[in-house]
This record gives structure tokens, sequence and C-alpha cells, in this order.
């Protein structure tokens, strides 16, 4: 819980400023390619977590890894003060923050489609804009496959959940005969 609260503040504040800026997008999308960046150097981010080297090496560090991608400066130096702080480890918590608040912001629902098959890009895109009408917001789901469904459909948006899978329809099946044998 302790990570999540530290995410959120730093997300918030990070947010704040983004919004008087009027660079809200643009900061979420930065904050996902250092993210991106760092969680596919391990080594990197572990050093810069590691409180064995020195300060002024961390921000040699960073500074190098800054070279390596164009973020405006407001992100630049929220990096350097997340390792100053030591809690750049939190960076994938507080990019999820980020996102959430910005999709609140945007009205956007983002949440997952589990389906026994792959969905079709048309499917997929038909499900959302069917979502879109009952939320009043922009839905954006991410297909994934589980055959322990074996058909229908799951959808989990936040705390919303559409369950529809054949395995729950039997499971419900299974108990009302039980309850009609009992």
């Amino acid at each position: 819980m302790r990570a999540m609260a530290i995410a959120f503040k730093y997300a918030k504040g990070l947010f704040t400023v983004a919004k008087e800026l009027n660079k809200t997008k643009e900061f979420g999308e930065e904050l996902n390619q250092i993210k991106d960046l760092l969680t596919s150097m391990p080594e990197v981010l572990s050093a810069l977590q590691n409180p064995i080297y020195p300060p002024d090496l961390k921000m040699e560090i960073i500074d190098e890894v800054l070279k390596s991608i164009k973020v405006d400066p407001e992100i630049e130096r929220f990096l350097k003060l997340l390792v100053e702080r030591r809690r750049i480890q939190y960076i994938k918590e507080i990019v999820a923050m980020y996102q959430e608040l910005l999709d609140e912001e945007l009205n956007i629902a983002r949440g997952e489609v589990i389906t026994a098959y792959p969905l079709s890009p048309e499917e997929k895109k038909e499900l959302e804009e069917v979502l879109k009408e009952y939320l009043k917001k922009e839905v954006i789901l991410e297909s994934k496959v589980d055959e322990e469904i074996i058909g229908g459909i799951k959808i989990k948006i936040g705390d919303l959940i559409f369950d529809g899978s054949l395995k729950t329809q039997l499971g419900k099946f299974k108990e009302i005969i039980k309850g009609e044998v009992l």
C-alpha cells in the first residue's frame, strides 16, 4: 500500500504541473517512454535504486539515459527528483497512476476483454463502441485469451465486471442443479 501512496503523490504532483502547462498527454507519453526504456535496461534501473552508488553517479546515469530520448525539461527535472529522493523504483506505479489521472481527465475507461479465442480488430472495436454507449466514456480494451472460460466473454473495467463466460454460466447451472437435488 505504501508504494501506491508514494506513486500517487508523485503522479498527482506531476499531473498538476502538466495541467498548468497544458501538456498532460505529452507528459504521459514521455513517462511511458522512460518507463519502457528503464524496464528494458534492468541493470540501469538497479544502479539507480542501489544505495551503494553515490548520488552524483546516479545523476550521471540518469543524464546518460535522458540523452537517448528527448523529453520535456519538466519531465527531466521530475526524473532527477525521483532519483534524488530514492523513489525511482516506483516508476512503473507512478506511470500507471499518471495514466489513471489522465484517463479520468479525458473521460477514458480502460479495461480488458477475455475470450476463449482471439477477437478480430472489428469485434474488439464493436465491443468498445457498445461499452462507450453504456459507460458514456471512451473505452480502450486490451484483449486477452483464456481457453479456460470455454466460450463467451468476460470484461473487466475498473471495478465493473461483465461475466458472460460459458464457464461461469455452467457453474451457475451446476449450483441450480445441486439446489434442486438437495
